[in-house]
């Protein structure tokens, strides 16, 4: 029998090379530890150069409270932090780092420079480390906080070396981790360089400043600022406007006590807050700072410090919807300004939505692209009218409307059956018909529902409804779950139902395909947890959205000029009106100063 050990303990050279494959993922994240370190020093001013994507050089410099020579040589060891002592101290963690794995980690694969001196000594300290050997302490001049220099990173683990992305996309990673930490410490000046060039200079600011300075002047003009207290946590942000959207969730943004994460439940909170204002493929642009107390979220339960655990998620969820739902009230009916922006472009003679050019570079227009107000064949259905004409209190042509609020003028054409044309005193307005009136029942539907007072009408005769055995068996449990929405069924076999009745307001649409999609949305959205136990929000957005669309005006339908004006008004009268049920913008507005640059009166 062997007593050959076949189980030893790691080198701390190879142990700290395990680390920093989970602490040092790329340069962004060495990029990341080593600012957070700076910030946790109380820096006033953080400097980031870049060379190579990283590959060669990082340095950051910083003006914070530095280190002596002993703490400095121990700052390179494992587990070696000034940020917690005893146990208890996890459980309630406000620095960025504790875990003292960070220095050690990018020094064991990388040829690790550090200069440091304590605030106001006249002694400074240089440590050297090439590749997790040996650690080098020598004297060097004082200076006003910390300088470390990481060259050559990943040296001996080629491995690694070979898995990094393209130069353009690590620095793509680097400007994303900048970015979020100048978000979150507004107060501190942060300068980027990459490659000797300028990309970032943030002088101290105030967090709006701030988040204007890197989000864009256009976020600045469609967005609002909304703090709410919930369940005794503080929550606030700044948030767009659901017409002003970006194609993936990178610009949401997210702080929770000055931490910068990234968290698929506060992801998963946004969207639900804009569910059904913005169009499912899309994504909000929002900044969301929680603060909270640090007994009640655990920040260490993940390597890179990214991901957070929160004693009470749902609490936390239903804050963050609360403060983007208040924020989408206070929006009121505004389109975002990029919506007038990107109508221009369209129209511009270069664009690529231009009109064929006649002679002399004209644009050239059909004789049937513009159609006059009529009365004539194709009527609306008296059931639409009686929708549009619900709000008609304000369809007198010179009558009061909107005082303070949205105000879309009054028709002057139908263009394509598809959009109205309308003046205002400041310019034009130009609707989509079918989109507008989306929202409009979408609202009414939702409104009904909240109110759990969905008008129905019974059928003359009822409607068979036949459904597979899997939906069927869950529908002779759950009959009841339809009343809220306007339906009554009538159980009648093992795999059939008779309709009885059906929402008002959709009752001319077909019976059954109604009632099977009803079905199926509470089937497969009732789980949502939303503190309601049916999960109407998500109901809303599946069924009543495309129960509404489908009952909407179509486009292509001719209408009267009455009709025109009825629309309009109601438009003005109805919440969330800037977008459909999709998030698809409703109306365009072009002011004077517009007209005037499209036909070249002002550049």
């Amino acid at each position: 029998m062997t007593t050959e050990h076949l189980i030893h303990i790691l080198s701390p050279q190879v142990a700290n090379q395990i680390a920093a494959g989970e602490v040092v993922e790329r340069p962004a994240s060495a990029v990341k530890e080593l600012v957070e370190n700076s910030l946790d020093a109380g820096a006033t001013k953080v400097v980031v150069r870049i060379t190579a994507a990283g590959k060669k050089s990082i340095v950051i410099e910083d003006d914070g409270c530095g280190m002596s020579a002993a703490d400095a040589e121990l700052a390179l060891q494992r587990h070696a932090t000034s940020k917690i002592e005893t146990s208890e101290d996890l459980h309630l963690i406000a620095s960025h780092g504790f875990r003292g794995e960070a220095l050690p980690s990018i020094a064991s694969v990388s040829r690790f420079r550090m200069q440091t001196a304590l605030a106001g000594s006249s002694e400074g300290v240089e440590v050297r480390v090439d590749g997790g050997a040996t650690t080098e302490v020598r004297p060097a001049a004082p200076r006003m906080g910390t300088r470390i220099e990481v060259l050559d990173l990943f040296l001996n683990t080629p491995a690694r070396l070979n898995f990094m992305r393209t130069d353009k996309t690590e620095d793509a990673a680097i400007i994303e981790v900048f970015r979020a930490l100048a978000l979150a410490n507004p107060s501190v000046a942060m300068l980027l360089e990459l490659d000797g060039r300028k990309r970032f200079d943030f002088t101290p600011q105030d967090e709006r400043s701030r988040v204007m300075a890197i989000l864009g002047s256009d976020f600045s003009d469609n967005s609002i600022e909304m703090a709410i207290e919930h369940e005794g946590m503080q929550i606030s942000g700044h948030l767009g406007l659901p017409t002003f959207h970006h194609r993936d969730s990178t610009r949401m943004l997210f702080m929770v006590n000055g931490r910068v994460i990234r968290d698929k439940q506060l992801l998963a909170a946004v969207r639900a807050g804009y569910r059904d204002v913005m169009f499912h493929d899309r994504y909000p642009v929002a900044v969301i700072r929680i603060e909270i107390d640090p007994a009640d979220v655990d920040v260490n339960v993940h390597p890179a410090k990214r991901e957070v655990r929160f004693r009470s998620p749902q609490a936390v969820r239903a804050g963050v919807i609360s403060c983007i739902r208040a924020a989408i009230e206070k929006m009121g009916q505004a389109v975002s300004s990029t919506t007038t922006d990107q109508a221009m472009r369209s129209m511009h003679y270069g664009g690529s939505a231009s009109p064929s050019m006649g002679r002399g570079g004209m644009p050239r227009f059909s004789s049937g692209d513009f159609r006059a107000p009529s009365t004539g064949s194709n009527p609306m259905p008296k059931d639409m009218q009686r929708i549009l004409f619900s709000a008609a209190a304000v369809s007198e042509p010179g009558a009061e409307y909107g005082a303070g609020q949205l105000n879309l003028g009054h028709p002057l054409a139908q263009i394509h059956r598809c959009y109205i044309l309308a003046q205002t005193e400041a310019g034009v307005i130009l609707v989509d018909q079918h989109a507008a009136h989306e929202r409009m029942t979408y609202e009414k539907l939702k409104t009904q529902l909240a109110g759990k007072k969905v008008s129905s009408q019974k059928l003359l005769t009822p409607e068979p409804l036949n459904l597979s055995g899997k939906v069927a068996a869950w529908l002779h449990d759950h009959v009841e779950e339809l009343e809220p929405f306007g339906v009554e069924l009538e159980i009648s076999g093992e795999e059939s139902f008779l309709i009885l009745a059906v929402p008002a307001m959709l009752v001319r649409e077909a019976a059954s395909e109604l009632v099977a999609e009803l079905v199926q949305s509470i089937m497969l959205m009732g789980s949502d947890a939303e503190g309601d136990g049916r999960g109407l929000g998500r109901i809303l957005e599946r069924w009543l959205g495309n129960r509404a669309c489908k009952g909407s005006i179509k486009s292509g339908r001719l209408l009267s000029h009455q009709e025109q004006e009825a629309l309009l008004r109601e438009m003005e009268q109805t919440p969330n009106i800037a977008q459909c049920n999709h998030g698809r913008p409703t109306y365009v507005s072009l002011s004077l100063n517009d007209l005037d640059r499209l036909f070249g009166r002002k550049e």
